[in-house]
């Protein structure tokens, strides 16, 4: 069918080349008529072409193809990443910058092609000169080798940094209460203990933690330290450490707080007074712990340093790459609290990009890819969604379902839908998150076609006659009838019928089908960690009381009675 505006055009083009090439337009260059006539025959002809390449097919239970709305066009210098080619008319999906840093959620069940579309994006990224953070929720080997082989071949090997707990000799390091404020890495580390605003005992523990941190860290960066979990360990439980931070504070607000703070556990005994350490972790509760998990073994090997090689707020701003290695098989409980580390450093570092003036944001926009996301995300971390966008950060969250993002907290899935304005969805395996998903993409009208069909015979005689003659009839028809209707434009079928690889997306009011594209990489050699040499800050010198654990440690705290403990 001919219709519309261009096709209008495109025979307005054909009829003028037709008439400037007839006897009385001879005047006129030779060029004008067949350049309007190839124009509209051009386009007439891929009208009529365009129905033969268009492969919709909706009729199938597997292997369907659903129809797709029209692609966005690419913006001249708009930038953007290519998400995948729609299956109906194999066009590619392109989505610009301004539409990823509204950001774009990733869902789908384990196996489906989540990691693919990842590994796809972030070459994207690498090779236009972006920086990222990939939050890998599993110890894939193959995927980090991936990820050194991007930054190889765009020639930014030295951008790429690597964070691996399992493998300390082949992790750069990292020290994730090195910056911020007092209240900031207060913060970061209460979201390592759950929630608990509906528990008013626990929440009391909770306020007392924060509370406790918050002098701590206020004494210790009054007084200029440095310093690591290993320390914070040791300053948990040992008195003589505590009393010692006390003496280094200098004069002032924080050395006040922290001596009114300290005084609470102070008990009097024969020796003069000491610190009641035991009564100071139960106030902390369990942050101690959570603490030394950090600052022993493997764990330890990699963030008990002064001057880490990872600094989040370098890696934004300076386009680097980082990509993190969760061990959740084998360290669940350890793995899950480095996520929330991490994206508690993340919330830091993404107020200090908005402090910056425009220019020196991220550009391209920073992206950060978090898989798995729902195993440990946290609820604060939806003021991410909320604000990231100012800093030019496009946040990517990957997850199974969305009753993972529930458990965190009620309306936390609410949230991130609505501050994600792109929407992946890959094949579901369960009957709630396909229903919201398709409840996501909206319905459209559809028109229901109906066909009818009657036949109908007879014969009848009449009851005295003289001839032979008598009466008979049949009848037929055929009865078709249109009936306009909504119904869902993906059915939650359709969304757990999908394959491997395939993917629904929705960006806007735009919905396509799409196949994701596969990177096929050559051999590649196993990854070895590059090493940098970092100075420490040059106005503040290392606390180093993890070393001197044998001092602290002689004699430590007091029994219950008020006398010294061994």
């Amino acid at each position: 069918m001919i219709a519309g505006r261009a096709d209008a055009l495109a025979m307005s083009s054909l009829a003028a080349g037709l008439g400037l090439s007839l006897p009385w337009a001879l005047g006129s260059p030779l060029l004008i008529p067949g350049a309007l006539g190839a124009l509209g025959s051009s386009w007439l002809t891929w009208r009529g072409l365009e129905p033969l390449l268009d492969f919709t097919d909706t009729s199938r239970r597997e292997n369907f193809i659903l129809p797709s709305d029209e692609t966005f066009p690419r913006s001249m210098g708009a930038g953007g990443l290519r998400f995948g080619i729609t299956r109906d008319k194999h066009l590619p999906v392109d989505i610009e910058d301004d539409l990823t840093m509204r950001h774009t959620a990733i869902i789908g069940q384990s196996g489906v092609g989540k990691t693919t579309m990842a590994e796809y994006l972030l070459w994207q990224q690498t090779m236009r000169g972006g920086g990222w953070i990939f939050i890998d929720a599993k110890l894939d080997k193959d995927t980090r080798d991936k990820m050194a082989y991007m930054a190889y071949a765009a020639g930014r090997s030295e951008d790429l940094y690597v964070l691996n707990v399992v493998e300390p000799e082949n992790s750069n390091t990292y020290n994730p209460v090195m910056n911020g404020d007092a209240d900031e890495k207060s913060s970061r580390l209460l979201n390592l203990i759950p929630a608990s605003e509906e528990n008013p005992g626990s929440d009391y523990y909770r306020q007392s933690a924060n509370h406790a941190l918050t002098v701590i860290f206020g004494a210790l960066d009054a007084a200029k330290k440095l310093y690591h979990f290993g320390d914070l360990a040791l300053l948990l439980q040992s008195d003589k450490a505590m009393e010692q931070l006390e003496r280094l504070t200098p004069d002032g607000p924080e050395r006040r707080s922290l001596s009114i703070f300290l005084d609470q556990y102070r008990i009097r005994n024969k020796n003069g007074a000491a610190l009641d350490v035991k009564r100071l972790k139960e106030v902390l509760g369990g942050m101690a712990g959570r603490i030394a998990l950090f600052a022993q073994g493997k764990f330890g090997e990699v963030f008990n340093t002064y001057a880490p090689e990872i600094d989040l707020i370098d890696i934004i701003m300076n386009n680097k790459m980082l990509y993190v290695m969760l061990p959740t098989m084998g360290r669940d409980a350890a793995a899950l609290n480095l996520g929330k580390m991490i994206m508690s450093d993340l919330r830091t570092a993404v107020a200090y990009v908005q402090d910056q003036p425009k220019w020196k944001r991220p550009n391209p926009p920073f992206k950060v890819l978090a898989d798995e996301m729902g195993s440990y995300v946290m609820d604060k971390v939806k003021t991410l969604f909320e604000q990231a966008r100012s800093a030019q950060i496009m946040m990517f969250p990957a997850f199974q379902s969305f009753s993972q993002l529930n458990q965190v907290s009620p309306d936390f899935a609410d949230i991130l839908i609505q501050n994600t304005w792109n929407k992946v969805f890959f094949k579901f395996g369960s009957v709630d998150s396909s229903e919201t998903a398709v409840e996501l993409l909206g319905k459209t009208t559809k028109y229901m076609r109906s066909l009818s069909v009657s036949r109908n015979e007879g014969d009848s005689a009449q009851a005295i006659r003289t001839t032979p003659q008598g009466s008979e009839s049949d009848g037929s028809g055929i009865a078709e009838s249109l009936r306009e209707d909504e119904d869902y434009r993906v059915t939650p079928d359709q969304l757990r019928a999908l394959g491997k690889g395939e993917a629904v997306i929705i960006s806007g009011a735009r919905v396509f089908h799409l196949s994701t594209p596969m990177l096929k990489f050559p051999t590649i050699p196993s990854f070895k960690v590059i090493r940098r040499k970092k100075k420490m800050q040059p106005d503040k010198e290392p606390l180093n009381f993890e070393t001197r654990y044998r001092e602290f440690l002689m004699s430590t705290g007091t029994n219950e009675e008020g006398g010294e403990a061994a």
